[in-house]
């Protein structure tokens, strides 16, 4: 009788849980979808130290030891961050279980074709690559460029398979935008021109690259070559004071930190005329300029004038010169003290110590045609005005990141190539733009 009361009283067996099943409730709880105690809940699992033992027998992260004890976090946010480190630390294996079975079905393709070339005794590659290059370049996110190197192959090399209906389209579209451009920048060449061509093309399969577009141009006759003349305007020999020069060490760093100051010729059939232009180094924008039939301290007190008028920074600035009578004169180096700004010139004859003025002074006559004879001076006058506004809107420098002179001077963190090295004039967008170069 008492055996019989003991075997009715006896615990139950304890639940057994397959293997399967407990990777199953660690993959769940890794996942950050569930707790412990949700969990327990949903499966019927008994006991507290179940789930934990489990996740340090078969969990693929790292769980911290009190959860064993099955105390929830007190800090939501840190309970959070752990779903989504599980979630993503889950999708990171995925994504690698995904990109290994890819990489076996791209062997397994490469193998498929190496056979077929072999038994068959062709070149599938070498016959086919462009048409393939063809019809996947509209479905998919690869670039020219990166599409043409899967086969093998370069982008010029994709271009010379083409027909030549299909090249002669390309060349005519490639002629008809250098021509907009030089309608504006009559001598634009070089990298700017390429910088200009691919600015505006939408995809970056359509970008022309510099061999291509100098040798189109050649075949064309439409390369620009260089034209420089020098002529001297500078008369130091004279008894007023000269200034040191103060900027043979200077890092310029920002607009309106440093202005150079020079004097060019113009060529009239009635004579000579002179263009005063004053120039930041920064940004090289032409901030002040003034036409004049001479080279007298008031004329070139005009260009500072204007360059004054259209400062828009009040920091430290230097005015450097050579050391011509004008800019030596007492009404010049008067208005510039009154201004707080320090004066600089060169010391000897070389123009190289004006480098930046002397350059600006070569891109207005080599590139926008102030080089040529003018019939009249109002026909001087005009051509002067727009090119200097087209020069500071329009043409890109290589020494500030290919930015116009306009956008460079309303910034101050473009980093200068590294030589020695912007608002009087604005364009009207209207007129200026209309049949741009930004239209294309």
């Amino acid at each position: 009788m008492s055996t019989t009361r003991k075997e009715s009283i006896s615990t139950p067996a304890p639940n057994v849980y397959s293997e399967a099943f407990k990777r199953q409730v660690v993959q769940e709880f890794e996942s950050g979808l569930y707790t412990k105690a949700s969990l327990q809940r949903k499966y019927g699992i008994a006991g507290n130290s179940c789930i934990p033992r489990w996740l340090k027998q078969y969990g693929k992260l790292s769980h911290p030891t009190y959860l064993s004890k099955g105390r929830p976090m007190k800090d939501k946010d840190k309970q959070y961050i752990k779903e989504l480190e599980a979630k993503l630390k889950l999708r990171e294996q995925e994504l690698a279980s995904a990109l290994e079975k890819k990489e076996a079905e791209l062997a397994a393709y490469k193998q498929f074709i190496a056979i077929a070339e072999r038994e068959l005794n062709i070149s599938i590659n070498k016959k086919v690559w462009h048409q393939a290059v063809q019809e996947i370049k509209a479905h998919t996110s690869l670039n020219l460029t990166e599409l043409c190197r899967l086969f093998g192959r370069s982008k010029q090399a994709y271009y010379k398979r083409q027909s030549p209906k299909c090249r002669l389209s390309r060349e005519n579209a490639i002629l008809s935008k250098v021509s907009r451009i030089r309608h504006q920048l009559p001598r634009c060449g070089g990298r700017k021109l390429q910088y200009l061509i691919n600015k505006d093309l939408e995809s970056y399969d359509h970008r022309v690259g510099r061999d291509y577009l100098f040798a189109l141009l050649r075949s064309r006759s439409m390369l620009v070559g260089k034209r420089k003349k020098y002529h001297k305007t500078t008369n130091s020999k004279h008894w007023m004071r000269k200034y040191p020069n103060i900027i043979k060490e200077l890092d310029i760093v920002r607009p309106e930190q440093l202005w150079v100051a020079d004097i060019t010729y113009l060529e009239s059939e009635r004579g000579y005329r002179y263009l005063h232009l004053i120039t930041d180094a920064y940004s090289k924008k032409i901030v002040g300029y003034e036409l004049s039939n001479n080279m007298k301290a008031t004329t070139t007190l005009k260009a500072l004038s204007m360059a004054l008028k259209g400062r828009i920074y009040d920091d430290m600035l230097i005015h450097h010169s050579d050391r011509g009578l004008q800019y030596s004169s007492a009404v010049y180096t008067e208005l510039l003290r009154e201004n707080g700004i320090r004066i600089s010139m060169t010391q000897d004859s070389d123009p190289y110590e004006n480098a930046i003025a002397e350059r600006v002074n070569g891109i207005l006559k080599d590139e926008f045609g102030l080089d040529q004879v003018f019939q009249n001076e109002r026909g001087m006058n005009k051509q002067v005005s727009e090119s200097i506004a087209l020069y500071n809107a329009l043409r890109p420098h290589l020494s500030i990141n290919m930015l116009t002179p306009n956008q460079a001077h309303k910034q101050n963190t473009v980093q200068l190539k590294r030589w020695k090295t912007k608002q009087p004039l604005e364009l009207n967008p209207t007129a200026v733009l209309n049949n741009s170069i930004f239209d294309v």
